[in-house]
């Protein structure tokens, strides 16, 4: 891999559940940035589009085993607990992959 591998991924939330999906991001924990840190992601970010319910995230991974970071950072419960706290705000845009309820986006252009 020649630079970081930049990811897209979009998800709907609950309409009734926006304000806690917001809360949660306007206050995340200190042990799910450190463990997203740990496990070779960058730049992660979160933007929504009201208009539509619509969360987009944005990353970075500078790692080269991404299946092994992404398994690391599940294995923490600290995670798990707070994926528990977001999950129910989450509405999958197409058939959840496991228990990802984030779809991925294709990237179609990119301007460094």
């Amino acid at each position: 891999m020649t630079g970081p591998l930049r990811q897209g991924s979009a998800v709907a939330i609950a309409p009734d559940l926006i304000e806690r999906y917001r809360d949660l991001h306007a206050n995340p924990w200190p042990e799910v940035g450190r463990l997203i840190h740990e496990s070779n992601v960058r730049n992660y970010s979160i933007f929504f589009l009201p208009t539509h319910n619509l969360a987009f995230s944005y990353s970075e991974y500078i790692g080269t085993d991404r299946a092994a970071d992404r398994a690391k950072m599940a294995s923490h419960q600290v995670m798990r607990n707070w994926w528990a706290e977001c999950r129910p705000c989450q509405v999958p845009l197409s058939a959840p992959d496991g228990d990802r309820l984030w779809t991925d986006l294709e990237p179609i252009f990119f301007q460094p």
